[in-house]
C-alpha cells in the first residue's frame, strides 16, 4: 500500500481494513421484458463482485441499498441470492475485525440481534453489511426480502428507520489493529420527508465515546442530482465531521471520491452493477470499489466489472449529418439507411470492444440510439430496424428513439430534458411544454397543493384529500405500487361514508357542505401522516406488469425502462377516467334522511351525489380536463478534518 507524500512509512495490513463497496446490484431484474425475456445478468455480476471480495480477501463487503430490483423478489431471485451468499460468504477464513458497537441497537429490527460472524451458530468467512434502497424497501413497519437474509444470517442489515418524525442513527465501530471505522447507515426515505428532516435539524448521528479517533463513513441510498425542489440530499448539507460518503440510488458511476469543499468530507458514487434503463448515466463504464482505511487515511481502487453487457448510448443529429438523398427514394427512406449502417458500423463495433473475454459475460449488447431530427418527413418506422438486429442487440425493439430538434440552424443545445428518460421527453411534446422558457414548478407534490389551492379549484376535490393524493404518489413513484390509488379512493370513502353516519344531514347540500368540512379537518390534522403511512404499509404491495417500472428514476434517469418511439407517433391517450363511475359504484345506497319521500329522493345515494361534480359543457370539461394535465406535469418538471486521501489507483 502506497504512502500519501508528506507521510512517511509503509502502513501495516494488521491496520488496514479493507471494504469491497458496490451499490444497486437489482437481482432479478429483466433486461428485456417488452421481449419476454428472463435474464441472469444481475446474479452473474453479483458473482463476480463476491468473488473480487473473496479474490482480495476484504474484511467485509458494503452494499448501499437495491440488492433486489422488486420490493417483492420472486422466490427464484431470493433462492438464486441466498445460494451465491452461501457459496462465497460460509467458511472458516478467520474474521479480523471487531465490532465494538452494541449489536442490540444496532440491529433492534432484526429478529436476531447480533453480527453474524459472531453468532457461534454460523461460520462466516466473508460478512456482509447492507442498507435497504427503495427497491428493496420493506415498506413502513413491515417485512421486506433483507429481514430475510437478516434472519437466515447472511447479510448484516442495518439502517432501516422505524420513526417518521426523528432519525437517530448509532455507528456500527468497527476495528483492525489501531484502525476504527465508525460506519452510519441509513437506508430509503423518501427524499422530501428527509430532506425536511435534514431541514429541522431531525437526523441525529450519534459519535462514540472514548475512541479519540474514527474514520467516519456514512452510507445512504437517495437522489443526488437535483431534479426536483427538496426531491433530492444535497451533498453539501451532511454533517461536517464525517470523512467519506458511499451514496447508493443513482445509477452513474463516479465511484472516485469526489472533494466536497464547503463540508471537507469526500463523496464516492459506486453506480450501478447492471443497466437497469437506457440512459446515457447507464452506459458508463461500470466499477466496484476496494476501500482500504489505515487510521485517518484511505485510498479507493476501482475494480471494472467484467461480466457486465456491452452497452453503447450514442446521439444522432441528422441535420449536422450529410444524408445523401437517392432518386426514387423519400428523405425517411434515407434517413433509414444511414441509421441502419451507423448502427452496423459505428454502434455494433463499439459495442465489441467493450467485450471483457470473461466467460460468463453476455454477448448481445445493449444499443440506445437517440435521433434528434428537425422535419416530420426524417422519422421512419422502427419495426424493420428491429427485426434486422434481433438477433444480435439485447433490446431490438427499442434500440432507436426520435426526438424533435427545435433549435434549428444549431447543434442542440443542452436542456433540462437532457437526463430525463425519453417518456418523460415524450410527455413534454404531448403537452407542448418542451419550451425552456416554460415557467415550470419544482415537484410534482407541490404542484398539486398548489393547483387545489386556488381558489377556483378547491371544490374539484370532496372525498380525497390533496394529502392523501401526494402520498400515494409517493408509493407509485418510489415502490412502483400500482394499486396506491385504488387503495387511496377506498380507504377515503370508507372513511367519509363512516363520518356521515354519524351526522345528520338529509339533502345534498348538506351533505356536500359536511363532507368538505370533514375534508378540511382531516387534511389539518398532523394524524393524517401516520394514517396515511398505516394504510399503505398494512397491506402487501402488488405492482402490475404495467406499471412495474420505477417512476421516481424516470425523473432521475436511473431505475426506468423506456419505451421507443414510433413515427408518426399518435400523441396521448386518456387515462384515468373511470374514477368517477367507480366511486360512485362503491358508494353505498344508504338513506340517511328520514322525512319525505321527496327528501329520500334526493339522498338515495348521497356519497354519489356529494362526488359529483358540476355538470359542464363538453367544451368546458374537455378543458378542464386539459387544464389539469398540464399543471400536473408542469408540477412534474418544474469539526476539523482529520482524514486524508491516498493518490487513487485509477486502474482497471
Amino acid at each position: 500500500m502506497s504512502s500519501e507524500p508528506g507521510h512517511s512509512g509503509e502502513l501495516t495490513t494488521e491496520d488496514t481494513l479493507k471494504i469491497l463497496v458496490a451499490t444497486d446490484i437489482h437481482l432479478g431484474y429483466h433486461y428485456n421484458k417488452k421481449r419476454g425475456q428472463e435474464s441472469d445478468d444481475s446474479f452473474t455480476t453479483f458473482e463476480e463482485i463476491l468473488q473480487y471480495g473473496k479474490e482480495h480477501e476484504v474484511d467485509f463487503i458494503l452494499l448501499g441499498g437495491d440488492l433486489f430490483h422488486d420490493t417483492k423478489p420472486s422466490q427464484t431471485a431470493v433462492l438464486k441470492c441466498m445460494d451465491l451468499l452461501r457459496k462465497y460468504c460460509l467458511g472458516s477464513r478467520e474474521i479480523k475485525i471487531q465490532f465494538l458497537s452494541d449489536p442490540e441497537l444496532i440491529f433492534k429490527h432484526c429478529a436476531y440481534k447480533i453480527v453474524n460472524y459472531e453468532d457461534p451458530n454460523l461460520n462466516i468467512s466473508m460478512p456482509i453489511f447492507s442498507i435497504h434502497g427503495n427497491h428493496d424497501d420493506p415498506s413502513f413497519g413491515t417485512i421486506g426480502s433483507m429481514d430475510l437474509l437478516s434472519v437466515s444470517g447472511l447479510i448484516n442489515y442495518f439502517g432501516k428507520w422505524t420513526d417518521l418524525s426523528q432519525i437517530t442513527i448509532p455507528p456500527l465501530v468497527i476495528k483492525k489493529g489501531e484502525t476504527h471505522v465508525a460506519l452510519y447507515g441509513l437506508s430509503y426515505i423518501n427524499d422530501q420527508r428527509l430532506s425536511r428532516l435534514l431541514r429541522d435539524y431531525k437526523v441525529n448521528m450519534l459519535r462514540p465515546k472514548d475512541i479519540p479517533n474514527t474514520f467516519n463513513i456514512f452510507v445512504l441510498h437517495q437522489n443526488r442530482a437535483q431534479h426536483l425542489e427538496h426531491g433530492y440530499i444535497s451533498e453539501s448539507k451532511l454533517p461536517n465531521f464525517l470523512d467519506l460518503i458511499i451514496w447508493g440510488h443513482e445509477h452513474e458511476c463516479r465511484i472516485t471520491p469526489e472533494f466536497v469543499t464547503e463540508t471537507e468530507y469526500f463523496v464516492s458514487q459506486p453506480g450501478s452493477s447492471i443497466a437497469t434503463s437506457l440512459s446515457e448515466g447507464e452506459a458508463k463504464t461500470k466499477y466496484i470499489g476496494l476501500l482500504s482505511i489505515n487510521n485517518m487515511k484511505f485510498k479507493m481502487k476501482k475494480l471494472k466489472l467484467k461480466t457486465v453487457r456491452p452497452f453503447v448510448f450514442d446521439n444522432l443529429f441528422l441535420e449536422d449529418e450529410d444524408i445523401e438523398v437517392n432518386y426514387g427514394l423519400t428523405l425517411s427512406e434515407s434517413v433509414y439507411k444511414f441509421v441502419d449502417n451507423h448502427i452496423e458500423n459505428v454502434l455494433i463495433p463499439k459495442a465489441a470492444e467493450q467485450l471483457s473475454g470473461h466467460p460468463k459475460q453476455p454477448i448481445q449488447p445493449l444499443i440506445r440510439l437517440r435521433i434528434f431530427h428537425t422535419k416530420d418527413e426524417e422519422v421512419f418506422d422502427t419495426i424493420k430496424l428491429s427485426r434486422k438486429y434481433c438477433e444480435e442487440v439485447a433490446n431490438p425493439l427499442d434500440m432507436v428513439v426520435f426526438r424533435k430538434n427545435k433549435n434549428t440552424g444549431k447543434r442542440r443545445s443542452s436542456s433540462k430534458f437532457d437526463d430525463a428518460s425519453d417518456d418523460v421527453q415524450n410527455m413534454a411534446e404531448i403537452l407542448f411544454h418542451a419550451n425552456e422558457d416554460e415557467d415550470w414548478n419544482k415537484t410534482v407534490q407541490g404542484g398539486l397543493k398548489n393547483y387545489f389551492n386556488l381558489e377556483e379549484n378547491k371544490n374539484l376535490l370532496t372525498v380525497l384529500t390533496v394529502n392523501g393524493l401526494n402520498e400515494a404518489l409517493c408509493r407509485y413513484i418510489d415502490r412502483g405500487d400500482g394499486d396506491a390509488f385504488k387503495d387511496l379512493v377506498s380507504h377515503q370513502m370508507k372513511k367519509t361514508t363512516s363520518y356521515l353516519e354519524n351526522c345528520d344531514v338529509d339533502t345534498a347540500e348538506n351533505i356536500k357542505g359536511e363532507i368538505k368540512n370533514f375534508r378540511e379537518r382531516r387534511e389539518q390534522a398532523e394524524k393524517e401522516d401516520a394514517e396515511l403511512q398505516e394504510l399503505f404499509s398494512n397491506r402487501p404491495t402488488k405492482p402490475s406488469d404495467k406499471d412495474e417500472r420505477d417512476i421516481e428514476n424516470v425523473m432521475s434517469s436511473e431505475d426506468e425502462e423506456e419505451r421507443t418511439d414510433k413515427a408518426p407517433a399518435t400523441r396521448g391517450r386518456g387515462r384515468g377516467r373511470g374514477t368517477t363511475a367507480r366511486g360512485r359504484s362503491r358508494g353505498g345506497t344508504r338513506n340517511t334522511s328520514k322525512e319525505t319521500d321527496k327528501n329520500n329522493e334526493t339522498a338515495k345515494n348521497p356519497i354519489a351525489v356529494a362526488i359529483k361534480r358540476p355538470t359542464k359543457t363538453t367544451k368546458q370539461t374537455k378543458g378542464q380536463e386539459q387544464l389539469s394535465m398540464r399543471e400536473f406535469f408542469n408540477a412534474s418538471k418544474r469539526h476539523h478534518k482529520q482524514a486524508e486521501i491516498f493518490t487513487l489507483d485509477d486502474s482497471d
